[in-house]
């Protein structure tokens, strides 16, 4: 055999063997796992190893702040909840802790690790696995024994999150929270070269006619959409136009004012879509609608703790469809009304309605300055440092209607009237509010105002009265006049002792109250008496009809003071 014939033959050789090591590379699977677990993988930044650090609330999740201190993601508050750590979590009562992973490519995994109580106190926790927007598992939780879901074969995309959320359930209490989630990602089988080419080859074939038609009938699908087109809303300007970014963590103040002056010039209201915004000032709503997507979606998050009420002034104001939190609060200290929630300066025509508010180191709602024809409506207000909604300074024509107060510092809705403010607070309505649960004062007051109706109310569970009204020579406040109580119910009320106040107390230190009308009330369970009027100041005419008066405890009446008629009621 001649050198060159066998120089090709070895040649021909390697070229086959070659081929068919390449073709070999071509169509093999990527099928090595990876295995993600989150206590090793544990990292000061977010999304080290496909890990992220977060709360939830509604559908919004955002990241936690990473604390050097105690080695463990958190919330920018003094309480630190919720938090997550490498091995554990803590939701606080509005937000769920949340550790997230995303997938780096397409594929397949197996979720597991273990999941339990810190202790076995506590009402539980609700945790859940999602995959993006779909629960993959839940369970309540409340044991040190906990569960260990093993879920097999989740199919994922680039990008897809796997959520594992801690929920508070009723309370928060005792919720520190076990777990060690264990993902196990394989990636799918990679396409062989071979075949994409062909692919690509296929998808070459269309001609120019068909490319040019596909293009003519987009160019007017195009064009037919944009004519049918039109805004949700003419009269909506979003505060994300303004610069306003929902969960980032940064001040939106800039943009929320910025917004609200634009609108108001052009005479719309602004809108603030879903999410977290922080604002590090008073925000003012001077005649301007101010609208959320929804109590449970829009959070306004107040940064400073002594400047962070939204107020509204001028006329046809209005703050709706937001939840307002305060990212800390102070004591209730001076009482400063720059630490409420919400205070109305001199508005007329006001709205405030399905507004949530949760704590503030003042009032929740405030309405003051004479401000004239406004209404609070549908609003939870929830664990403030004074009174949950007051009505004082002159103010007339206000209607309170449909609001859940609860775990107040003082009263939860208040009707007050300072001799030093000039004419009396008066024309107010007080209608179908629940009102109580373990708040530290009284439930519904009047003391110093004329003509308030206080009508199909429930008051339960307050410290002090269920229902006060009263002249109070400590606080000078002015004469009450023509107040009608109708239709309420009055259960478990005037809780604190030594005060042991009956369920319902009209009191006089100073000044005259007169014409005061119960009729249709059912007032039972008080924890020391029934009905109660005295005082030294002048009590007239105080008149009760039709009422039910359910009491074991205590004298159901204690009538000491005042001209008391009485007719058609049951157990006096």
């Amino acid at each position: 055999m001649k050198k060159t014939g066998l120089t090709a033959m070895a040649f021909a050789l390697g070229l086959s063997i070659t081929n068919s090591f390449v073709s070999v590379q071509n169509v093999q699977a990527v099928s090595v796992a990876d295995l993600y677990k989150a206590p090793q993988d544990f990292s000061v930044a977010q999304g080290q190893h496909q890990w992220f650090y977060q709360k939830r609330a509604g559908s919004v999740y955002s990241n936690l702040a990473y604390n050097a201190a105690g080695d463990r993601w958190q919330a920018a508050a003094d309480t630190g909840y919720p938090w997550v750590n490498k091995d554990a979590m803590h939701p606080s009562k509005d937000f769920d802790a949340v550790l997230k992973w995303v997938s780096p490519g397409k594929g397949t995994i197996t979720i597991g690790g273990t999941v339990k109580k810190g202790d076995n106190k506590g009402d539980g926790i609700l945790a859940t696995i999602n995959k993006d927007k779909t629960a993959l598992w839940s369970a309540v939780v409340k044991t040190t024994s906990g569960y260990t879901p093993e879920l097999k074969s989740v199919a994922v995309e680039k990008g897809t999150a796997i959520y594992f959320q801690v929920n508070s359930r009723e309370t928060m209490n005792n919720d520190h929270t076990l777990w060690d989630p264990v993902i196990t990602y394989k990636a799918a089988a990679v396409q062989s070269a071979q075949t994409a080419a062909s692919v690509k080859s296929a998808a070459t074939v269309k001609t120019a006619a068909t490319v040019k038609s596909a293009a003519t009938v987009k160019s007017a699908a195009t064009a037919q959409s944009a004519a049918n087109t039109t805004p949700s809303n003419a009269y909506a300007l979003s505060v994300e136009s303004c610069g306003a970014v929902a969960n980032d963590g940064k001040d939106d103040y800039g943009a929320f004012a910025a917004c609200l002056d634009k609108a108001k010039s052009k005479g719309k209201y602004v809108a603030v879509p879903a999410g977290e915004y922080h604002l590090s000032k008073i925000l003012t709503l001077d005649g301007v609608k101010l609208i959320g997507a929804g109590m449970t979606k829009t959070t306004l998050i107040s940064t400073d703790p002594l400047n962070g009420s939204i107020d509204l002034k001028g006329n046809n104001a209005k703050l709706s469809n937001v939840k307002h939190v305060y990212q800390t609060t102070v004591e209730r200290g001076n009482g400063s009304n720059e630490k409420n929630s919400i205070t109305v300066r001199g508005a007329t025509n006001f709205t405030i309605d399905n507004v949530y508010v949760y704590k503030s180191s003042t009032a929740g709602i405030l309405v003051q300055g004479a401000s004239k024809g406004g209404t609070v409506t549908n609003n939870t207000v929830d664990s403030t440092g004074a009174d949950g909604i007051h009505v004082t300074d002159g103010s007339s024509d206000i209607l309170i209607e449909d609001n859940t107060v609860k775990a107040t510092g003082d009263d939860t809705i208040a009707v007050v009237s300072y001799a030093q403010d000039g004419p009396a607070v008066h024309d107010v309505t007080i209608r179908g509010n629940d009102v109580g649960y373990l708040s530290k004062a009284r439930g519904i007051t009047v003391v110093g105002g004329t003509d308030v109706l206080i009508e199909g109310n429930s008051i339960k569970d307050t410290q002090m009265a269920g229902i006060y009204i009263a002249c109070e020579a400590n606080y000078n406040t002015v004469n009450v006049d023509r107040i009608a109580v109708k239709n309420n119910t009055v259960d478990h009320a005037g809780i604190h002792e030594p005060e042991n106040h009956p369920n319902v107390l009209i009191y006089a230190s100073q000044g005259v109250i007169d014409n005061v009308t119960f009729t249709g009330n059912t007032i039972k369970n008080a924890a020391h008496r029934g009905i109660g009027v005295w005082g030294d100041g002048q009590i007239k005419d105080i008149y009760f009809t039709g009422n039910t008066l359910i009491n074991a405890a205590g004298a159901k009446t204690t009538f000491k003071a005042g001209t008391i008629h009485l007719s058609d009621n049951t157990g006096f």
